[in-house]
């Protein structure tokens, strides 16, 4: 009974929230994997974790972006709309259709385009957010319906086709076999992590996530930090729409539907602060990969959608829950 007793308590002096908090997504991670390999032959191979990742890529470029506003306690609600607008002025742009009938431009033209016009969104939500102090739940929301309208004027309401190979084939193609959606997909992750961890902007955005009021005492300009959070955000959003284009063949005014949470969450599960501060694109990949790995997983398993998102809202509220009790 005494070594129960002693034992139970040298687990409680290891094993805290806090550490169930940090390593928690990994572990999550991991059981999936075991879960679903043991449960299904087909989950494991390589053509299955290759079609994993393809299928998460748009989600995951979209999580990169918006990790950077959350860790500096900030929020971004646009990004499906900002996307969908992006990708819609990439299309006309590069055909001369719609707004711009008679007008096309060259492909790299057109990409300038729908990434500058996605973070002039940013830049506005950004400036609002940190001149006025405005919540960004707020200055995103309306971003959303801003984007959204302009790309039902962009586009017509009608879908975009006959676009050209330049313009599909950094979402579409594949290089040495590999999708080149993922390649874009870890190569931004990289550059993003990079960014976090070696330069002073990535310095500030933790500084300012962790204590907003202690950063503007060591100097920092927390407002141009805050904005530009956030035209990061939009920026990889438009990035998103880019390689979408080539996922679909086209662009449609409705290629955002549903896009908006699942890269929240996917950050959320990847043990990022709620309240900002921590966090990094590591455990974004891992969130990334466990919305991945579970939606894969229970289609292999037969689940019906409706299961699969029952599934989802439990993990996520689990992710939340330890998320939050990590912090006492």
């Amino acid at each position: 009974m005494l070594q129960s007793v002693v034992g139970e308590r040298d687990i409680r002096g290891w094993v805290t929230l806090q550490d169930l908090s940090r390593y928690g997504p990994l572990l999550g991670l991991v059981g999936l994997y075991i879960a679903f390999s043991l449960l299904n032959d087909r989950f494991l191979t390589v053509r299955n974790q290759i079609n994993v990742l393809q299928q998460v890529s748009i989600i995951g470029i979209m999580a990169i972006g918006v990790t950077f506003p959350i860790l500096c306690a900030e929020i971004d609600l646009s990004i499906a709309q900002v996307m969908e607008i992006a990708g819609l002025t990439m299309a006309t742009l590069a055909v001369g259709a719609r707004l711009f009938e008679g007008f096309p431009v060259p492909v790299v033209i057109a990409i300038l385009a729908g990434i500058a016009l996605a973070s002039a969104l940013g830049a506005l939500s950004g400036y609002v957010t940190a001149r006025f102090g405005v919540p960004s739940f707020m200055t995103t929301l309306a971003v959303l319906f801003l984007a959204d309208g302009l790309g039902l004027i962009v586009s017509g309401n009608r879908p975009i086709t006959g676009l050209p190979a330049s313009l599909t084939g950094i979402g579409g193609t594949r290089v040495f076999g590999f999708p080149s959606i993922v390649l874009v997909f870890l190569l931004l992750l990289v550059i993003s992590q990079l960014l976090l961890s070696y330069t002073r902007f990535g310095l500030y955005i933790y500084a300012i996530g962790g204590d907003r009021t202690a950063a503007e005492r060591m100097g920092i300009n927390v407002t141009a930090v805050r904005m530009g959070t956030l035209v990061i955000s939009a920026a990889f959003a438009a990035i998103a729409g880019l390689v979408t284009l080539g996922r679909l063949g086209s662009a449609v005014p409705t290629m955002g539907a549903g896009l908006l949470l699942p890269p929240i969450a996917a950050v959320i599960l990847g043990g990022a602060d709620l309240f900002g501060g921590s966090g990094n694109m590591v455990g974004t990949l891992i969130g990334v990969l466990i919305l991945g790995v579970l939606g894969n997983g229970l289609n292999l398993l037969g689940v019906d959608p409706a299961g699969q998102l029952v599934a989802q809202g439990i993990v996520l509220m689990l992710a939340v829950l330890a998320n939050v009790l990590g912090r006492d």
